[in-house]
């Protein structure tokens, strides 16, 4: 290159110490066309001036932007400030994105730690639930899903780490002593806006409701049924209270020492206040 013969020359190992990066680092660089050293024909060996020590500084800003190797080596070739505004403006909106998903990244990791810290099995109190969206996986402990509750469930479990396994225990199926539950996956609707998730013939929503809240904890040596619930149910008896909805649990974590496993739920009874002055 013209001109290059007035700049102070120096080996990569040298510019490889200044800027505190390997020698194989900067010849990646220069194969993506970054930096473009002095090749001397006669010994074979490259020679790097300060302007490849700064365009290699400024590539690293953009990879620190969170471009990609080639996307960098494209903008360092842009010719104009707007072409490079541009691409800058595109990489500004998804940090932007990937800050939002990550502070509620940390708000759910709170909330599954304030869960697991409140843990008090059997003791009750009157919260109010958490909307949420939920899909069934199973009922009881059978999978049996039609081909488009399969393609349904794939999509719900992309949704890691915000979604939760949860039990379902029908209204109706106590109320007529059916022993059966649906076991499936769940997400809070705080969270649910970060997919877009909607209603859909096999995702349904589950509004804030006045509940009944306990913990309880259950194992794979021991079937589910709602009768693990009945001493809420004595409970509510005693306060005048009756169930006013589907009963749905989160489970808070899960752990198996040894052959078996565990499973830590919190329970959300929806109540209503009996009227006592009906005959």
């Amino acid at each position: 290159m013209a001109g290059r013969e007035m700049y102070n020359t120096y080996t990569i190992g040298e510019l490889a110490k200044i800027l505190g990066i390997t020698p194989e680092t900067i010849r990646y660089y220069e194969r993506k066309g970054i930096i473009a050293p002095i090749h001397n024909e006669k010994t074979n060996y490259r020679y790097y001036t300060t302007w490849d020590l700064h365009m290699i500084i400024r590539a690293r800003c953009y990879l620190g932007f969170g471009l990609t190797i080639d996307e960098t080596s494209k903008i360092l070739q842009k010719r104009t400030l707007e072409e490079i505004d541009d691409v800058l403006d595109n990489q500004e909106k998804i940090i932007e994105q990937n800050i939002i998903y990550n502070m509620n990244l940390l708000k759910k990791m709170r909330t599954n730690r304030a869960l697991i810290n409140n843990f008090e099995e059997k003791n009750f109190t009157l919260r109010t639930s958490p909307g949420i969206f939920r899909i069934d996986t199973q009922k009881c402990y059978t999978l049996n899903l039609s081909e488009q509750e399969k393609e349904e469930l794939k999509q719900f479990t992309q949704y890691v780490p915000f979604i939760f396994s949860t039990a379902l225990f029908p209204k109706e199926h106590i109320e007529t002593e059916n022993k059966d539950f649906y076991f499936g996956v769940g997400i809070e609707e705080q969270f649910a806006s970060l997919f877009d998730i909607k209603e859909t013939e096999y995702v349904h929503y589950y509004p804030p409701r006045t509940c009944l809240y306990m913990s309880f904890s259950s194992r794979f040596s021991q079937i589910l049924t709602y009768e693990v619930l009945e001493p809420a149910f004595e409970y509510m008896k005693k306060n005048n209270l009756e169930l006013d909805g589907d009963i749905f649990t989160q489970i808070v974590s899960m752990w198996k020492p040894e052959e078996e496993y565990f499973n830590w739920h919190n329970i959300w009874i929806p109540i209503k206040w009996r009227n006592l002055f009906l005959a």
